[in-house]
């Protein structure tokens, strides 16, 4: 009998040990090749996946940096004085300067040669985003009526009383006055101002200091603060803020900023070819800005 059950637990502990049995080495080495080679399928699968997201990512801030300086010059551009866009080049650079408007109203009595001069104008009320007009205690804005080329805004003649343009005196709006009296600076040389000719609708406008785009060594700089002058500076002395980079380096016959001048079927026109170049993506904004042709 013991001898039976012996036998019987020898032949049970042989029968566990071939079940705990481990893996065979070609088995082990079966299993390290399809793991190898699933890891090479997913380890290419993220690294397309993450390059994919990095591409999209940057072309994405690409666009959205050139989407915002093209729009911000088209506001701005269609805000300038009538015939006050000048545009500039040299070998590394462009400049397209203007003078925005701060307001503008409709006058209905201002002196003209040959009438007796004096230091008033008398405007209709500003309207809408004009109302709340006034120039302080100090006051650099000026008035401008029929600018017909950039000279008449540029070349600022503060000695003579007569012009067309003419800086404005310390100025708070009347209340519930239907018509306003805008007070004119002093020239130097006269007791008294007259401008040289009247504007075929009666516009007139009040402007401050220039503007300036400039496209320089790859980045598109705006400048404002700065003085008028008759010869337009390709590199202002004012402050400055940079509106986008990686633009391409200028081309002597493919310019940025071309102006094409008012004919009898359309405005003037400013032409904005930019392109910008980042991780070899290449964007080209081409855009059109219809001037304000009414003096």
């Amino acid at each position: 009998m013991r001898n039976s059950q012996h036998s019987k637990c020898l032949i049970k502990n042989n029968s566990i040990n071939r079940k705990i049995k481990g893996f065979t080495l070609l088995e082990l080495i079966i299993v390290i090749i399809i793991l190898g080679v699933m890891s090479v399928g997913i380890a290419g699968f993220i690294s397309l996946t993450t390059q994919t997201y990095l591409n999209v990512s940057e072309r994405d801030k690409l666009l959205s940096s050139a989407r915002f300086a093209v729009e911000r010059l088209n506001r701005e551009i269609r805000n300038a004085v009538p015939n006050s866009v000048r545009v500039k080049n040299d070998a590394a650079r462009q400049c397209l300067e203007f003078v925005p408007i701060v307001a503008s109203t409709i006058y209905t009595d201002i002196p003209v040669s040959p009438e007796p001069g004096r230091l008033d104008a008398l405007v209709i009320p500003f309207q809408l985003n004009n109302a709340d007009y006034s120039c302080p205690a100090i006051c650099q804005d000026k008035v401008v009526v029929y600018p017909l080329t950039s000279d008449d805004l540029y070349i600022q003649d503060l000695f003579s009383g007569t012009g067309k343009s003419f800086g404005l005196d310390v100025f708070a709006p009347p209340v519930a006055l239907d018509e306003w009296t805008l007070p004119l600076s002093k020239p130097f040389f006269s007791n008294t101002v007259t401008f040289e000719q009247d504007s075929p609708t009666n516009r007139l406008y009040i402007f401050k200091d220039p503007v300036s785009y400039c496209v320089d060594l790859g980045d598109l700089i705006r400048y404002e603060g700065h003085s008028f002058s008759a010869t337009q500076i390709l590199k202002p002395t004012s402050s400055k803020a940079l509106m986008a980079e990686n633009l391409a380096t200028i081309d002597a016959g493919d310019l940025p900023f071309t102006i094409e001048p008012p004919t009898l079927q359309r405005n003037a026109l400013v032409q904005i070819k930019l392109q910008f170049i980042r991780d070899g993506e290449n964007i080209v904004f081409n855009n059109e800005i219809h001037l304000n042709n009414i003096p």
